[in-house]
């Protein structure tokens, strides 16, 4: 009996309130810093999902493992993080769908990175998509040649959007390895 106490609820030092106040605290402060690092590496550096979905993969991965490897680690206090990871989430999610300028400053916006055959190389950098990671998701979309793409917007979820022109310019740069 004392085992499983000390399983769900933890050391005695640590089976007080007081603890399960400061394992939200200490959630809440680590969620924000997350989405805020998660913002620092930008787009390409996430992949396929959003910040806040990424964010929210390592929290729960982290509080759910941590029970289950370290004998100090109540269960109860995994359970408490990964409430209010889930809980903050939610919230969040609620308050970006209905502050569409909040969504866009922190989930981001889509960037023009070819303009009529062009590539923007302005907008290219500071942590959003190089030349070369441009040129390797232009070649996975089938395009051989920048003069092929009317406009290509790279997406707040790290895809790239591209309209292709009906007819294809004569100028533009080789998206073949080599020329980023």
């Amino acid at each position: 009996m004392q085992d499983l106490h000390r399983i769900f609820f933890g050391e005695a030092d640590t089976a007080t309130s007081f603890f399960f106040i400061e394992i939200v605290f200490r959630t809440v402060v680590m969620y924000v810093y997350t989405i805020f690092l998660a913002r620092l590496v930008g787009k390409g550096g996430i992949g396929q999902i959003g910040p806040f979905e990424f964010v929210l993969v390592i929290a729960v991965g982290s509080a759910a493992g941590d029970p289950m490897i370290y004998p100090d680690v109540a269960l109860l206090h995994g359970i408490a993080a990964i409430t209010v990871v889930i809980l903050l989430h939610r919230l969040t999610t609620a308050l970006l769908n209905r502050h569409r300028k909040l969504e866009h400053r922190l989930e981001g916006e889509p960037l023009l990175v070819v303009d009529n055959g062009e590539v923007c190389e302005n907008r290219l950098g500071a942590g959003a998509l190089t030349r070369r990671e441009l040129f390797s998701l232009l070649r996975q979309a089938g395009i051989r040649n920048t003069g092929e793409v009317e406009y290509a917007w790279f997406e707040a979820s790290g895809h790239l959007s591209v309209f292709r022109r009906k007819v294809a310019a004569k100028h533009g740069v080789s998206t073949f390895p080599g020329n980023d």
